[in-house]
């Protein structure tokens, strides 16, 4: 269990909190999804650390990421025109290039230029990749380089990109996805049957092995087989929010990356990409029926339990869920916004949950006392490699073995 200061400096990411300021200085965050920006179209809000702001795309292709509000009167700019390759505030007109100047300020009578060249406007670096428009939120300095992970610059018929504003705070988003004792209980609706994934739902406590590398961690589940075998799942994580989940099954190809970014305190976006790295991914009907900025709402809360089925509980469902995505977030909202982890009962099954809140706040620790350390300074390239791994393995293969990792390509 953590201490509530322990707990306060994990979670807490608004305003001068120490873990989001390193997060804002020191990696790029995804914030959008690309196709939401129109050329020329209606600038979108975005919300992230605990501000607002507002993205777009000009009539030339180019996107812009502000603060949200007007510097001259507060006014939110996703009502502002979106015009000549610049967004106009509707209440006084001022204009701002997609760079953050300030153009055009027409109620200013006199000395219009020197006036507009002292006004600021907050904007950040921003670019394209990977279907998600992501953003610098540092306000010193020059951004951290770009990340480089297998899913980045794939065709888009190689992938695709769905997210969800969640009510709880962004840990427990990675928290979830580590965690691969779970996966056999809470989703055994979705395992039983499944192949290998099924050995998971006939072994719900598997050992753990984890090494520390210098972008984040592997973190190995192994559970033992009848035939002297290990059924061997491998989860990577990338430092600080990409959690490389082992693949539904050994025959697809398909891969998953989930990343929880922090919304503000109390919410996080979660960003699920399924993709393949050698041919296109089979859309899912049910996927094709989803919001892609929506994709697993939240039906109801505590009065109704989220919707939970119980007549299909007794008819044979476990959760009492139809929708694997929808299952983590219930139990995470359940929790509580932000988790009392004072309070927690911690198993041998919580062995990468301990070590991934000790590297978090290590990290910070290091970052705060101005040590050179690489993931407090994104270190994020040379990470294409980086891949999760489920696999079943002879009797006497260690985990580590390259013959392990090889199988994930």
């Amino acid at each position: 269990m953590l201490s509530n200061e322990q707990n306060r400096l994990l979670t807490r990411v608004e305003g001068d909190a120490p873990m989001g300021l390193m997060l804002r200085r020191n990696f790029w965050v995804p914030a959008v999804r690309s196709a939401r920006l129109q050329a020329g179209g209606a600038p979108v809000r975005v919300r992230l650390f605990g501000m607002n702001y507002i993205a777009f795309r000009t009539d030339d292709g180019r996107v812009g990421f502000f603060d949200e509000r007007c510097p001259h009167r507060g006014v939110s700019l996703t009502l502002a025109r979106n015009e000549d390759n610049a967004l106009r505030c509707i209440f006084h007109g001022w204009k701002f290039g997609v760079d953050g100047a300030v153009l055009e300020t027409p109620t200013q009578p006199v000395n219009s230029r020197e006036f507009a060249q002292a006004v600021k406007l907050n904007h950040y670096p921003a670019r394209e990749a990977a279907g998600m428009l992501w953003v610098w939120l540092g306000r010193e300095g020059e951004p951290p380089a770009f990340p480089e992970l297998e899913f980045m610059g794939l065709p888009q018929s190689h992938f695709n990109v769905r997210l969800q504003v969640v009510p709880f705070n962004w840990i427990q988003g990675i928290e979830a996805t580590i965690d691969s004792s779970h996966v056999g209980i809470l989703h055994a609706d979705w395992v039983n049957g499944l192949g290998e994934l099924n050995l998971m739902a006939e072994n719900t406590a598997p050992t753990y092995d984890m090494k520390m590398t210098d972008y984040g961690f592997k973190a190995a589940a192994l559970r033992p087989l009848n035939d002297g075998r290990s059924y061997i799942r491998v989860t990577q994580f990338v430092f600080p929010w990409y959690s490389f989940i082992p693949p539904s099954g050994m025959t697809t190809g398909d891969r998953l990356t989930i990343i929880s970014v922090p919304v503000d305190d109390t919410h996080s976006l979660q960003i699920y990409y399924r993709y393949n790295i050698s041919r296109p991914i089979k859309h899912d009907d049910w996927l094709a029926l989803k919001n892609p900025d929506h994709f697993s709402p939240l039906p109801g809360g505590y009065d109704d339990a989220w919707g939970q089925d119980r007549a299909s509980m007794k008819d044979g469902s476990f959760s009492g869920f139809k929708d694997l995505a929808l299952e983590d977030f219930v139990v995470q909202i359940s929790i509580g916004a932000i988790a009392d982890r004072s309070q927690e009962h911690l198993c041998l099954g919580d062995q990468i949950i301990v070590r991934t809140r000790r590297l978090f706040l290590q990290t910070l620790e290091r970052h705060q006392a101005g040590e050179d350390n690489a993931l407090s300074s994104a270190r994020q390239t040379g990470l294409r490699d980086v891949r999760s791994v489920s696999t079943i393995v002879p009797e006497g293969i260690d985990w580590l073995d390259p013959s392990v990792a090889a199988s994930a390509r």
